[in-house]
């Protein structure tokens, strides 16, 4: 057996390996659990996954099962969850999300996702009753472990709105209550806001008065984060110049969560968080606000043009962690004074306005580097210091969404509004937001 074991990593003797295995049947799960969990096996773990969940199957699934629960090292909980995961047997994931160990309870779950989501456009599985499968689901919402109750609130929202919104329902007019907060989240990320009964808006709304009423301010980073910054605590005013209608009351955690959900898998022009004055500055939060975004960078500088010319000054900024890049406009009393942007496979030449700053030149200088705009400088060395450079600039030459804090100086109370996209193109979908 050991050595059928070990041929699995030759390709040529590979398949008539796996059919001496599947011969030998259960006797073999505990050898090739043993080589899956071996720190120098040179076998892929995706063989021996192959040959437990789809060969050997349902024979194979409680000696898995159990050794899963007896995992002292995560590398072995994640090896063994992958192949526990892989047998797509939603009725043994069932019995299983009321075992004693929470690693199994948790993949018990990712097993019920991995073959009954119907996210992303996928089709219902015809063979599961999800009825039944949400019932199961649901107790876990409360489970003592978070990661597990995490988990099957994922689950949830991954399997259509049907009787998961019904369910869901039911729970937020009869409990238990234990749920009924649980209950909440799943319908607004099933359904959004429209899922919600009139009740549940009109306490959503309530609670978000009650906590923006002094509210200290948070950092607004999302990762990929676009904004534009206006020296003013006109706040309705920047609203209407925008053309931003439909603005509701929203605290920094609604902002930032709204902010990161519309920077991810795809920009979302439609919606927008408008900060309430901080340190004598209004911000507008989105992908919307991109002043290098191919899609957005002229309307950006028309917007921008026309705040400076009522407010002296006004800005826009990207800004991508982690190599996205950066870009940045400035302008002045209606002028654009600068434009520029940078990115990893992109030099932004074509977004270029104006001379450099002379923040920019102080930030080569600091750097080390032949200043920006001067002779001999090195452009390589400037687009790869300048990926990195717009919330410094921000902070420079005003206020970072990135550099608020508890210290920062705040009046009035932040709003999400839809922009002049949403007219055009429809109204984005709400989800599940922090408050």
């Amino acid at each position: 057996m050991v050595d059928a074991i070990k041929a699995l990593a030759d390709p040529d003797l590979r398949e008539a390996a796996r059919d001496r295995l599947v011969a030998w049947g259960s006797a073999a799960v505990g050898p090739l659990l043993g080589e899956l969990l071996g720190a120098d096996s040179p076998v892929l773990c995706g063989q021996i996954e192959f040959v437990l969940a789809k060969r050997i199957g349902p024979v194979a699934f409680d000696e898995v099962m159990g050794a899963l629960a007896a995992a002292e090292d995560q590398e072995s909980r994640r090896r063994l969850s992958r192949v526990f995961t892989a047998f797509g047997a939603v009725d043994r994931y069932v019995g299983a999300l009321s075992h004693p160990s929470a690693e199994v309870r948790s993949s018990a779950a990712y097993g019920i996702q991995c073959a009954c989501s119907v996210a992303f456009g996928r089709e219902p599985n015809a063979d599961v009753d999800y009825g039944l499968v949400i019932d199961a689901l649901i107790p876990l919402l409360a489970d003592p472990d978070p990661d597990v109750a995490q988990r099957a609130g994922w689950v949830l929202s991954m399997l259509g709105p049907g009787v998961v919104e019904e369910r869901m329902r039911d729970i937020r007019v009869h409990g238990p209550g234990n749920l009924r907060a649980q209950a909440l989240t799943i319908l607004a990320a099933v359904g959004g806001e429209e899922a919600l009964s009139a009740a549940d808006r009109a306490a959503v709304e309530r609670l978000i008065r009650i906590k923006g009423h002094d509210e200290p301010a948070q950092s607004l980073d999302t990762c990929s984060t676009s904004w534009i910054a206006v020296p003013t605590g006109d706040q309705q005013g920047v609203v209407e110049l925008l053309g931003l209608y439909e603005a509701r009351p929203a605290t920094f955690a609604l902002g930032l969560s709204v902010g990161g959900h519309d920077s991810h898998d795809g920009a979302e022009y439609g919606r927008v968080y408008v900060t309430p004055e901080v340190d004598g500055w209004t911000l507008v939060l989105g992908p919307w606000c991109n002043p290098v975004d191919p899609d957005r960078a002229q309307d950006v500088l028309r917007v921008v043009s026309e705040l400076s010319r009522r407010y002296g000054r006004a800005q826009a900024y990207y800004f991508g962690e982690q190599g996205g890049g950066s870009g940045w406009l400035v302008a002045e009393g209606g002028t654009v004074v600068r434009r520029f942007g940078s990115y990893w496979d992109d030099d932004g030449a074509r977004f270029t306005v104006g001379e450099p700053l002379p923040e920019e030149r102080a930030a080569c200088i600091e750097e080390g580097v032949v200043p920006v705009g001067d002779a001999g400088a090195d452009e390589d060395e400037w687009r790869d210091l300048a990926a990195y450079l717009a919330p410094t600039l921000a902070g420079q030459l005003g206020v970072s969404p990135m550099d608020l804090g508890p210290h920062t100086t705040v009046r009035g109370v932040g709003a999400v509004a839809l922009t002049p996209y949403s007219r055009d193109h429809g109204r984005p979908c709400t989800g599940a937001y922090a408050i």
